[in-house]
């Protein structure tokens, strides 16, 4: 019954009452000898204006005339409209389908470097909890219809492809071949494998993050074509540790993860070749008046990391900064290490 629209369920309800009226009245009016089923056989064929002929014998029966007469008006009348109206609104549920995808088909046919999350299960649903809170921008693609319903409760606005992830088509309208990364997280390993391999030759140069389930099949990703695939018997298992070795670091990370007032998450910021920092000291970048950004660490080009910076460190193309910071901070600095030093700097 949760599942029947309002609207719906009170035209059903509404034909249900004058069914239980035309045969409590027929069956009064006939008395003793007629049935209940032929108090209900008048009603319907009254209603339906069949006219197969009268069953209780109303020809010596004046208010019973004079309660068919009514009942034809009033009950035949709301029946063929409430009928209209269920056409109307089966009609219209379908146009708005109709519209609903072709609007959202739109949208995404302009994305590029965006995120696409396969198959919207646990695993799935905090990936896109995540991107949708990190301010990404991302396609879901589920067989499930219910899915869409499923992330408005969580208060996401998300375009969601209904298909199949394994198939050509359901990828090329997710504009794989723009995308920036994607995510396996089907329950079936032998799914995943699929998806990868398929989305490996529609984009090769997509990064791709797969879900893997028994951790014998994690060769067998890789091969497909993931660039990194996490078993989650494996991450559990180390959770588990570090909730018994460190309480106060998994509580903290989880502290930060779940904290719905901030979004404070570790964060990754490219240093692109033709960057204006580029050859410059870290101290030059004024971290404070873009927020609370932390710097932790540097991913140098050659692999190399530096933990905790100092401030005299030199700025090299490609390098990677690892930040904590909100989503907005995270794209202020991106912004201002990638473009012309002379355009001021966006407050938060």
């Amino acid at each position: 019954m949760n599942n029947i629209p309002k609207k719906l369920l009170h035209i059903l309800m509404v034909i249900l009452l004058i069914i239980v009226i035309g045969t409590a009245g027929f069956k009064i009016i006939g008395g003793n000898k007629t049935t209940i089923l032929d108090a209900l056989y008048m009603t319907v064929i009254t209603i339906s204006t069949v006219g197969y002929g009268d069953v209780i014998g109303l020809d010596d029966k004046p208010a019973g005339k004079l309660f068919a007469i009514v009942f034809i008006f009033l009950g035949a009348g709301t029946v063929a409209y409430l009928f209209t109206a269920l056409a109307a609104y089966i009609i219209e549920g379908e146009l708005k389908r109709v519209f609903r995808r072709r609007s959202m088909d739109k949208r995404i046919e302009k994305l590029k470097n965006h995120y696409i999350v396969c198959g919207i299960g646990l695993v799935g649903l905090y990936i896109v909890h995540e991107l949708y809170h990190t301010r990404r921008h991302l396609v879901a693609i589920d067989m499930d219809e219910t899915k869409v319903d499923e992330l408005k409760s969580h208060n996401m606005d998300i375009d969601v492809i209904i298909g199949d992830a394994t198939e050509n088509e359901v990828l090329e309208r997710a504009v794989i071949q723009k995308a920036k990364g994607l995510f396996a997280t089907a329950t079936s390993d032998n799914d995943n494998i699929v998806i990868v391999l398929t989305a490996k030759q529609l984009n090769p140069d997509l990064k791709i993050i797969s879900r893997c389930t028994d951790t014998k099949n994690v060769d067998k990703l890789k091969r497909a074509g993931a660039d990194t695939v996490v078993a989650l018997n494996y991450i559990g298992g180390l959770r588990m540790a570090s909730e018994m070795i460190r309480p106060h670091v998994t509580s903290f990370l989880d502290k930060m993860l779940r904290d719905k007032d901030s979004h404070l998450r570790v964060e990754e910021v490219h240093i692109p070749k033709h960057s204006p920092y580029a050859g410059r000291p870290i101290e030059e970048i004024d971290f404070r008046s873009m927020g609370n950004i932390l710097l932790i660490a540097v991913r140098k080009t050659n692999g190399d990391w530096i933990y905790n910076p100092h401030p005299k460190s030199i700025i090299e193309k490609e390098m990677s900064f690892i930040i904590l910071a909100t989503a907005e901070e995270r794209e202020i600095l991106q912004t201002l290490v990638s473009e012309d030093l002379k355009q001021p700097t966006p407050d938060i």
